[in-house]
Formats: structure tokens, C-alpha cells, sequence
């Protein structure tokens, strides 16, 4: 019997990361499980496959792309709960002079990303709608220098989120080629090992209302959240642009959901097809037996 559970924490899950600077939110929450709370600071999502992989973390939170990869690699994943869609979350930006007009304007072109996140869900299926392939760019990966090189000319699309292409629409001149919810939810989403779903589902539960918590407060103290964040997180954001971002988010947890599974499964194809996963996924593997179970059934009682 396991005596506390593990939770990945990064700064592109506002939800978890939030909750571990305000842990009283699960802390009542575990006390009658006997199960008390970890939390384990990641990098970002992109590490979240491998702790999951090598039981280092229990529970993972990330976009839509990493428990997609983990399931191709053979980690027994479980989704938990998942945010409501996101709808301002994501854009492929280019700059106001580029000659590029479209998605399709994209071949043979390179477009900076954050591979193994959410970006790579949307650039892939972006492609794909519009008959290219993943070969069709070179992928560069985002870094601290993207930005500079963007405007310089130097990278022709750039994917970003909707925090820095805020900042970036204010000093800079840019379009807007897409916007993820052009093409999909673009869903956090929260998952564990099956077998730790198994054993715990009490602590589980715990957690999934711990987060239902912690979204209300952030949607109830959005000022109050901005300043936490921007005192927490260093990426040049102050608390004005923070409060603007939360104030646009969506906050609240449901159940994984047939239209969202669907997402994830047409995600899993294109990859597949681009040789972005060694082998094919059933999606709906990675969901519980029983539609109703304790967790979904949690989740509909805290605090609806």
C-alpha cells in the first residue's frame, strides 16, 4: 500500500502547478485515504512519458500529445478527467509581411514547435487536413531564442500559446494562420498508470476534486491568481498579462468524453501515418472498464 501519491508539476499545467502552491486545497482531501501528496517538479510535459514510464510519478497532467506517446511506447495509461476545450490556446503564427497564407503555404518551410506537447497534435493534424505530411517542414524545436529568430526572419512559423502571442501581438506585427480550436479541443489532461487507478481510487478521487477546487478559486480570484503566477514562474509574463490569459481559459474538469477520445484517436492515426509513433493505438484502451466509475462519479459531485 502506497503511503503518498506522486504528482508530475509544471509550469504549462496551471491547474497542478497552482495546486502545489496551495496544497491545504488536497491536503483534507487524502487525510482519510491514509495517502499523502508528492509533488514531483518537472521540466514540462514532455517528461511526464518518462517518469509515468518508470513509476517516478503517479499522476501526470499535460496536453494532448503525451499520453498519446506513452501508450504507443506501452505504458498502461489511464485518463483521469480532462479541462473543458481550450479554445484561444494555440496559434501557428507567421509575420504581418510573410508571403505564407496558409497552412498549405507551409511545404518546404521550417516551423518552431514544442515536439512531444500539444503543438506537435496540432501541426500534425493542421498537415494533415490540408493533404501535407510531418516530412513536408523542418520541425525546430522552441527555445528561449525562437522568438528573436522569428521576428528576424529566421524561423517561417512559429506555434506559440495564447500568453506569449498576447505579448507578441502588442510589439510586434503578426498573423495568425490558425488557431488550435480551428481543428480541435486542445484539452489539459490529467492520467495515471492503470495499475495505480486500480489500487487507489480513493487518493484519485481526492485529487480530482482537489482540482475541481483549484480551478474554482483561480475563476473566483483571477487578480490574486495572476500575482501568484507571475511571482512563481519566470518567462518575462507580469501579473496583468497573467490575469488576461486566465481570464480567457476555461476552469472546470469533466469526464473523458467520446468526441475527446475521438480527438485523440485521429491524433494517434496521423501520427502514426507520419512516423511520429512506432506502432499503432487503440485510444479507448486507455480508459476505465466501467463508464461510471469512481472517478467520473467524483468528478460530477465536486462541487457541480
Amino acid at each position: 500500500m502506497t503511503n503518498s501519491i506522486r504528482i508530475g508539476v509544471h509550469v504549462n499545467n496551471l491547474s497542478v502547478f497552482t495546486l502545489s502552491k496551495k496544497p491545504e486545497l488536497l491536503t483534507d482531501l487524502l487525510q482519510p485515504t491514509g495517502v499523502s501528496a508528492e509533488w514531483i517538479s518537472e521540466t514540462g510535459g514532455k517528461q511526464t512519458v518518462k517518469l509515468l514510464k518508470t513509476a517516478e510519478i503517479d499522476i501526470g497532467a499535460t496536453g494532448t500529445t503525451p499520453p498519446i506517446l506513452a501508450q504507443a511506447k506501452g505504458v498502461p495509461v489511464v485518463y483521469l478527467a480532462t479541462s473543458q476545450p481550450r479554445p484561444v490556446q494555440g496559434a501557428i503564427v507567421v509575420l504581418e509581411n510573410s508571403p505564407i497564407q496558409s497552412v498549405s503555404d507551409l511545404k518546404g518551410k521550417n516551423v518552431s514547435l514544442s515536439e512531444g506537447s500539444y503543438q506537435q497534435h496540432f501541426l500534425a493534424i493542421a498537415l494533415d487536413k490540408v493533404g501535407l505530411t510531418y516530412q513536408d517542414v523542418k520541425t525546430i524545436p522552441n527555445s528561449a531564442d525562437s522568438l528573436k529568430a522569428f521576428l528576424n526572419g529566421e524561423i517561417d512559423a512559429w506555434i506559440t500559446s495564447d500568453l506569449h502571442l498576447a505579448e507578441v501581438q502588442k510589439n510586434h506585427k503578426v498573423k495568425v494562420l490558425l488557431y488550435s480550436s480551428e481543428l480541435f479541443s486542445n484539452r489539459s489532461i490529467y492520467f495515471t498508470h492503470r495499475s495505480f487507478a486500480e489500487q487507489h481510487p480513493d487518493a484519485l478521487s481526492a485529487f480530482i476534486k482537489a482540482l475541481e477546487r483549484v480551478d474554482r478559486w483561480i475563476a473566483t480570484h483571477f487578480s490574486e491568481a495572476a500575482e501568484l503566477l507571475s511571482k512563481e514562474i519566470n518567462n518575462g509574463i507580469d501579473a496583468k498579462g497573467w490575469e488576461q490569459s486566465l481570464r480567457n481559459r476555461p476552469w472546470g474538469l469533466v469526464p473523458p468524453s467520446q468526441e475527446f477520445i475521438a480527438e485523440q484517436q485521429y491524433a494517434a492515426d496521423v501520427f502514426y501515418r507520419f512516423g511520429l509513433l512506432p506502432n499503432s493505438i487503440n485510444v479507448s484502451e486507455a480508459l476505465l472498464a466501467d463508464p461510471l466509475s469512481v472517478f467520473e462519479a467524483n468528478l460530477a459531485l465536486a462541487g457541480r
